[in-house]
C-alpha cells in the first residue's frame, strides 16, 4: 500500500473529522519505507542526515515543492546536516491519511536521490576505469612499438 500512498493526493480536511485510530496508524506506519517515529499517536517524524548543510537545504526545498503541490505542509527543523520533518493534521488534532501520503512521497524523494547518486557514481567509476584501461593499453602499445623500432 506504500506504493498506493505515493500515488494518492492529499485531500482537504474538514473540521470535526476524527483523527486516525491506533490500528490504522500502525498499518500505515508499517507500509512506509523510511523510519518514521510515532509521537503521542498524533504526529509522525523522521530525521534525515546529509553530508553537508547545502544538501539538507536542497532536500528541504524539494520537500517544500511536494508540500505545496499537496497542500499539506510538514513542520521542518534544520540542525546543520540534520533535517527533521514532523507530520500531523492540525485541523484534526492528530494523524490523517494525508500525513502518510506525504511521508511516503518524502521517502520516495529521499530514496530517489540516493539511487540516482549511486547510479551516477557507478557509471562514472566504470567510465573512468574503462578510460584508464584504454590509456594504459595505449601507453603499453607505444612502449612496445618504441622498443621494437628504436
Amino acid at each position: 500500500m506504500a506504493a498506493s500512498l505515493v500515488q494518492k493526493k492529499c485531500v482537504p480536511c474538514e473540521g470535526g473529522t476524527p483523527p486516525l485510530e491506533k490500528e490504522k496508524i500502525q498499518e500505515y506506519l508499517s507500509e512506509l519505507k523510511g523510519s518514521w517515529e510515532l509521537e503521542d499517536n498524533k504526529k509522525i517524524k523522521r530525521t534525515f542526515t546529509f553530508k553537508t548543510f547545502r544538501e539538507g537545504i536542497e532536500f528541504v526545498n524539494r520537500v517544500a515543492d511536494i508540500a505545496e503541490e499537496e497542500n499539506h505542509h510538514p513542520d521542518i527543523h534544520i540542525l546543520y546536516t540534520k533535517v527533521t520533518l514532523v507530520l500531523t493534521t492540525h485541523a484534526m488534532g492528530g494523524l490523517s491519511e494525508n500525513d502518510f501520503i506525504m511521508a511516503a512521497k518524502i521517502d520516495l524523494l529521499h530514496g530517489w536521490k540516493e539511487k540516482v547518486e549511486k547510479y551516477i557514481t557507478a557509471k562514472i567509476s566504470r567510465f573512468l576505469s574503462f578510460k584508464v584501461l584504454i590509456i594504459l593499453i595505449s601507453m603499453l602499445l607505444v612502449i612496445l612499438l618504441f622498443q621494437r623500432y628504436v
